[in-house]
């Protein structure tokens, strides 16, 4: 398995490429781009950023002789990223990645403070990664905390989530979803509540 995660302008974006030579492009939490390549391919995508649209393409391709995987990102034009040579085998846990798989565990167990007590700690490490944040609005959700549950909704979509049919249907967001104010902050987009 090959791996990559990359920012631009806010952007978080990952792209897997499997032994079969199966690619896929991840932007907040959402399948962008999916294709199978043996000698590399163009992966084209448009994400919203800052209210405008930003136009995206990720090319994989091979660097040598010994068939190293890397990838270019192009941004409106721009390259952003050039032959980036992609990490072999499994991924490298950071510290931040082992907090949040052992709040993840907490959460699942309904161990739900220590959970909480891990996310926090998480997300000091890396106060972008939207995925902490909605496990913290989980969290907050199993708590009946409804303020700081939507307040972490909030901020998991300003930090690039847009998978909104996660926050739809999650199991431990239902008490969020089940109170008066949720349908407004839906039609917000997550944004105001």
């Amino acid at each position: 398995m090959h791996y990559i995660k990359l920012k631009s302008e806010g952007t978080i974006i990952e792209f897997h490429n499997n032994w079969l030579g199966e690619e896929t492009v991840i932007v907040g939490g959402k399948i962008v781009s999916k294709k199978s390549s043996i000698m590399g391919a163009n992966h084209f995508f448009t994400v919203m950023e800052n209210g405008a649209a930003a136009n995206y393409i990720l090319a994989s391709k091979v660097l040598d002789s010994n068939f190293r995987v890397g990838i270019d990102l192009i941004r409106n034009g721009q390259m952003i990223y050039e032959s980036v040579p992609l990490s072999y085998g499994k991924k490298t846990r950071s510290p931040h990645d082992e907090l949040k798989s052992k709040a993840l565990a907490k959460l699942m167990e309904y161990e739900i403070h220590e959970a909480l007590d891990l996310f926090k700690k998480a997300q000091q490490l890396d106060p972008e990664d939207y995925e902490v944040y909605f496990h913290i609005a989980c969290a907050y959700s199993n708590l009946e905390d409804i303020e700081n549950g939507y307040e972490n909704l909030k901020l998991a979509v300003q930090h690039g989530m847009n998978d909104f049919e996660k926050i739809l249907n999650h199991d431990m967001l239902a008490f969020l979803r089940l109170q008066d104010p949720f349908e407004r902050f839906h039609e917000s987009g997550f944004t105001g509540y």
